[in-house]
């Protein structure tokens, strides 16, 4: 679970970034991100019952995410709002695919 301070959780922020931010897409992923000045950034995830009717698989997607942001949380730079939205073609992927997909996103994004 990423830290309280560094998730995103009301609708309206989750509004606020899909509305104002521009995509970055990967293979697995979509990326948008606002400023959040003066603050540490925060993620919030996005798992459409279309990527998945099985709520065990997005479960399961959304804790590797968490899990690969957490552990690189400190080489992530701070001051923005960041909304990942998973694609369906995650489905059946492991761990390393999806931290290589995440992580190339995220220096694309000059996040990382």
């Amino acid at each position: 679970m990423l830290p309280r301070a560094n998730r995103l959780v009301k609708e309206s922020e989750f509004k606020q970034v899909a509305q104002k931010a521009r995509p970055l897409h990967s293979q697995f992923l979509i990326l948008k991100k606002i400023p959040f000045h003066d603050n540490p950034t925060v993620f919030g995830l996005v798992i459409s019952a279309k990527v998945s009717k099985k709520a065990v698989v997005r479960n399961q997607i959304r804790r590797r995410l968490r899990a690969i942001l957490r552990s690189g949380l400190p080489n992530i730079a701070s001051g923005f709002k960041v909304m990942l939205v998973v694609k369906n073609a995650m489905i059946g992927r492991n761990f390393k695919e999806i931290e290589s997909d995440l992580n190339g996103l995220l220096k694309k994004s000059n996040l990382l």
